[in-house]
């Protein structure tokens, strides 16, 4: 009788266990949420990122840890220096307490927007003497290109 007392005593224990460690396992399943925005800052020295979304008009800020990982829409490799501001982008983050710890962060590329110059330049007539400098300058270039040539010419002949 002992022993049967004994091993119903053992399976409770074993139901009771078990039962505790499905609730401790459920209770430690995390959610990761995804949000979209505009990149506005990011912050070294606490580590932040700031994000501006249309849902909501104060900017959110989200934990950048060192598991954390920058990527463009194909999975390259982004420095948090080289994302300008207003870079679309989102965010797969976890709640932790009243922290969002952000887990990745996709960088869209923007579009580009093509820009065009117009430049107008106006001319006058040349003075007299401007003129006169330019010829001068002209024939100044003519002897030079002379001298070289007739110095190549030299250099063929040897």
């Amino acid at each position: 009788m002992k022993t049967n007392t004994f091993k119903i005593g053992a399976a409770l224990l074993a139901v009771a266990i078990s039962v505790c460690c499905t609730r401790a396992r459920a209770q430690t399943a995390t959610t990761v949420t995804t949000t979209r925005g505009a990149f506005t800052e990011f912050v070294p020295r606490s580590e932040t990122l700031v994000v501006r979304t249309d849902a909501n008009p104060t900017p959110v800020r989200y934990v950048v840890t060192k598991q954390t990982t920058f990527v463009d829409e194909t999975g390259t490799p982004v420095l948090v220096n080289q994302i300008a501001p207003g870079s679309p982008l989102s965010v797969q983050y976890t709640t932790t307490g009243d922290r969002l710890v952000a887990s990745r962060i996709v960088v869209q590329h923007a579009p580009v927007v093509e820009r065009s110059t117009t430049t107008t330049t106006t001319t006058r007539p040349l003075t007299h003497d401007e003129k006169e400098q330019a010829k001068e300058q002209i024939e100044k270039r003519k002897d030079a290109l002379d001298k070289a040539k007739d110095k190549l010419d030299d250099d063929d002949d040897d």
